[in-house]
């Protein structure tokens, strides 16, 4: 074999290789689950489950969903829709707030849940809720002002919650369910957000 020859196998394995390794590096960068970017309007998330509002049985508070066309794309949230989520708890004893389903989602191998959040006026309260199995009773909550130092805001931040913050799921191989949580017991009163991108992250 002469030595162009050798050169031009070396030449080719070393592209092939490099080629490879980057497609390899790129699953496991981009291995992110989505629950939602709303870019589908419609009664399904990203995963084909269903989602909603809720309020408490007494119709004290209220919480409407609404698919929003987000017109102002910045460098942060560049999709062509959010989800828009008005509500009033002003009454004492009142809540409501948006669940999706995400149908029985493996989450061993993730470490954080992240979304953008966009407030109308800012300074807004919500609780972002995981609960593990469909018989689980008990929902994990926790407060977005734990995550966001300096509250939300009129400009869109992302979120990220370490997953370790829900430590009562036992089980991560079989999660069901996300909610945004506003209360008169924590003062979410009434107002409106934008929220889009939900998803597990690496």
């Amino acid at each position: 074999m002469n030595l162009f020859l050798f050169r031009l196998m070396i030449a080719i394995f070393l592209l092939v290789f490099i080629n490879f390794t980057g497609v390899v590096h790129a699953q496991v960068q981009t291995h992110n689950v989505i629950v939602d970017n709303f870019e589908k309007p419609g009664k399904k998330n990203s995963r084909d489950g269903d989602f909603g509002a809720f309020s408490d049985p007494k119709s004290l508070g209220r919480c409407y969903l609404f698919f929003f066309q987000n017109k102002e794309k910045d460098i942060q949230v560049t999709s062509e829709y959010a989800l828009y989520i008005e509500w009033d708890t002003s009454k004492a004893g009142a809540y409501g707030g948006y669940w999706t389903d995400l149908k029985h989602l493996n989450i061993e191998n993730h470490g954080h849940l992240s979304f953008y959040v966009k407030g109308l006026k800012g300074g807004e309260k919500f609780k972002v809720g995981l609960r593990g199995s469909v018989n689980s009773t008990y929902e994990k909550k926790i407060l977005i002002n734990r995550v966001l130092k300096n509250g939300v805001t009129t400009e869109w931040q992302k979120v990220n919650i370490p997953l370790k913050w829900f430590g009562a799921i036992d089980d991560w191989g079989d999660v069901n369910m996300l909610s945004i949580n506003f209360e008169n017991a924590f003062d979410s009163g009434k107002g409106a957000i934008l929220i889009d991108e939900i998803t597990f992250e690496k």
